[in-house]
């Protein structure tokens, strides 16, 4: 199966950036944050631990997707691996 490098790099950029919302989210940035809706906006202003936690944990989960799109570079012995890869990313 051929690989396309530049789509799989792209990927990566655009996880790390995703991932890195959240995280500046959870230390207290505030840009971009009026877009998330009133209620989530309301939370960012006071910063409840809680809050802060799931934000964090929401930027962890997002970095997952970072793994698998690392996971397209290996090349696999096996072609399922790779096959079943694809699809789930």
């Amino acid at each position: 199966m051929k690989r396309n490098y530049w789509f799989i790099a792209m990927g990566i950029v655009w996880t790390v950036i995703f991932s890195g919302v959240s995280f500046y989210w959870a230390m207290g940035g505030l840009f971009g944050v009026r877009s998330l809706g009133g209620a989530i906006y309301e939370m960012s202003l006071n910063l409840p631990p809680s809050f802060v936690i799931i934000v964090w944990l929401t930027g962890l989960i997002k970095l997952l997707g970072l793994i698998l799109l690392l996971m397209l570079l290996v090349q696999w012995e096996k072609l399922i691996i790779t096959r079943i890869e694809y699809f789930i990313t």
